[in-house]
């Protein structure tokens, strides 16, 4: 619930900044953001980490997917939008569904708190990928 409130306000906040043409703030801020709440979860500090770590991955996902969605959409020439916009709804269909099934074994096999940080650090990984890569990429490619 604490999630799904993160996700509602962020996307209050966070629909003027795209508007705005804001999307690589708005996708650093969600990535940054959900790295914090998945490093708060995974370092279990207690039950309030809990609490405020569902609704800081709640605030970045909220910032972040719509920011992502609009990223692809506006690398891509227009008869080619329907398949940006189909290839990052599989794709985040698939690593969230990869990523359930790989934490599933992990938190069976090894432990949840080797699952909680491997989710961390994926998190991480993908948020330095955003911060070198793929924010300049989209700057260069970008069609509008």
């Amino acid at each position: 619930m604490i999630l799904s409130g993160g996700l509602f306000v962020s996307r209050l906040f966070g629909s003027k900044a795209l508007r705005a043409g804001k999307l690589t703030q708005n996708c650093a801020r969600g990535v940054l953001c959900s790295l914090a709440g998945f490093t708060l979860f995974a370092l279990s500090l207690g039950e309030w980490s809990y609490y405020l770590s569902a609704l800081l991955v709640g605030l970045g996902n909220g910032q972040m997917y719509p920011a992502f969605l609009n990223m692809f959409i506006k690398v891509a020439r227009h008869d080619q939008r329907g398949t940006a916009n189909s290839s990052i709804l599989i794709s985040w269909d698939l690593g969230m569904g990869i990523g359930i099934l790989v934490g599933g074994f992990m938190a069976e096999y090894i432990s949840y708190e080797a699952a909680f940080w491997v989710a961390a650090a994926m998190q991480g990984t993908g948020a330095v990928l955003f911060l070198l890569v793929t924010r300049y990429f989209f700057q260069r490619r970008r069609l509008e």
